[in-house]
């Protein structure tokens, strides 16, 4: 199959406009070094500390060229992405996570950003940092950090990557057509993805789909989804690519009064997945992961003001 078909496997070439820089910052509790204050939208560029590991991008690609200083070690079980938002005139900002104000403030990385339609963050070494992006642009394009992987990717109204839901070696890619039919592509460290395959029918009943690593404990990465009626839904990862995800069950309603839901991963470093989500005002409530399925989220916690800015928020 053609490389532009999103049915073929693809392997990746250079990308032509990479991601100059990720700023992820990871800070454990202890060694905090970031300014303090809320995580407005508009917060000025993060302040941060040698007791950190940054990912940065290379000029000539978004491959990672990553740079230890001093290596926090925060125990953790769940990837830390930080968060990353473009906003109406395509400039492109990123939020690290921090253990006390879960976003530090942002920084700006790019200004070019405007044809991005979404992106995702993959770990696919397991190390718990981000190596890789997935970024679907306006056209149907996909790339990634190992460069272009194809087109046709408009055919999907969502589409994301929750994690390695199938046991091989990178996150994985979930798409939902238009039709409502649910496909996976089995993602790889070496710059592939498998021919897609049919997860299921009846995923149009629902307004939002996200999820970014492990909800439950169980290390499989989960996904939830807000059906049209705003009662949000968790579907817990099996580890069986041929059925990666077991029976819904149901968290809870309410969840209409949010304009975007982004699946997060770890965001205030205590080793479980988070969630975020954004009011139509622009304000920013945090989810906390429990870690149970029974209860997957904590209380939310307004964290900051002003996201309306952004017409794109990811992990």
């Amino acid at each position: 199959m053609r490389r532009g078909d999103p049915d073929a496997r693809h392997h990746r070439q250079p990308l032509p406009r990479p991601f100059s820089r990720l700023g992820i910052v990871l800070v454990t509790t202890t060694l905090i070094a970031v300014a303090a204050g809320t995580a407005s939208a508009d917060t000025g560029a993060a302040s941060t500390s040698s007791d950190a590991f940054r990912i940065t991008r290379a000029a000539q690609g978004i491959a990672p060229a990553s740079t230890r200083t001093s290596v926090a070690a925060a125990p953790q079980t769940a990837a830390v992405f930080g968060m990353f938002a473009i906003d109406t005139r395509g400039a492109l900002y990123s939020y690290a996570a921090d253990s006390t104000t879960v976003l530090a403030p942002r920084e700006q990385l790019a200004t070019d950003y405007g044809d991005v339609r979404t992106a995702s963050s993959a770990d696919d070494d397991g190390d718990g940092v981000a190596d890789d992006t997935w970024v679907w642009t306006t056209n149907g394009g996909l790339s990634s950090s190992y460069g272009y992987v194809g087109g046709g990717w408009n055919i999907y109204d969502s589409v994301f990557s929750p994690g390695n839901l199938g046991g091989a070696q990178g996150y994985d890619v979930i798409g939902r057509d238009a039709d409502g039919v649910l496909w996976m592509y089995y993602g790889y460290s070496d710059g592939t993805l498998t021919a897609r395959h049919k997860v299921g029918p009846a995923w149009d009943q629902f307004t939002q789909l996200t999820g970014k690593g492990d909800l439950t404990g169980d290390q499989w990465p989960d996904l939830v989804a807000r059906d049209a009626s705003g009662v949000l839904w968790l579907y817990k990862g099996t580890g069986d690519g041929n059925a990666p995800f077991a029976a819904r069950t149901r968290i809870g309603p309410g969840w209409n009064q949010f304009d975007a839901l982004v699946g997060t991963g770890d965001l205030d470093l205590d080793g479980k997945a988070d969630l975020m989500a954004r009011q139509p005002n622009g304000d920013l409530y945090f989810y906390k992961g429990t870690g149970d399925a029974a209860a997957p989220f904590a209380a939310k916690k307004k964290i900051g003001t002003g996201y309306q800015t952004y017409r794109v928020m990811f992990s």
